[in-house]
């Protein structure tokens, strides 16, 4: 793992509004960038997975900010890999990704 995602996924653990804003510019400045924010997140989730306790919420959190925030290819491919997974972690991404989905929708509607 890279020290760029290594300090991503420091970043998705504290998600305050400054970390949001650096994670925007990792999702839309360029490919490396945003495959180094894709991994951040994705190991996030795997932390999360193999921890003793879950924190659901927190996952579920950053899966609403990106399906509300961050542009559709990049959410639809996290979704995927969220749902192609039985784990409590990924059902958290998965479930935070449909609520900012709908969310998103309604804002727009």
């Amino acid at each position: 793992m890279s020290e760029e995602v290594k300090k991503l996924i420091s970043r998705l653990s504290t998600f305050r509004p400054s970390d949001r804003t650096v994670l925007t510019k990792y999702f839309t400045t360029n490919d490396s960038t945003r495959g180094d924010a894709v991994a951040a997140v994705k190991e996030f989730v795997v932390v999360w997975e193999q921890a003793d306790w879950l924190e659901a919420y927190s996952i579920e959190r950053i899966g609403k900010w990106l399906a509300k925030y961050q542009a559709k290819h990049i959410v639809d491919e996290i979704a995927a890999w969220a749902h192609g997974n039985g784990s409590d972690a990924h059902r958290a991404l998965a479930r935070g990704i449909e609520v900012g989905q709908r969310e998103r929708a309604e804002e727009y509607a």
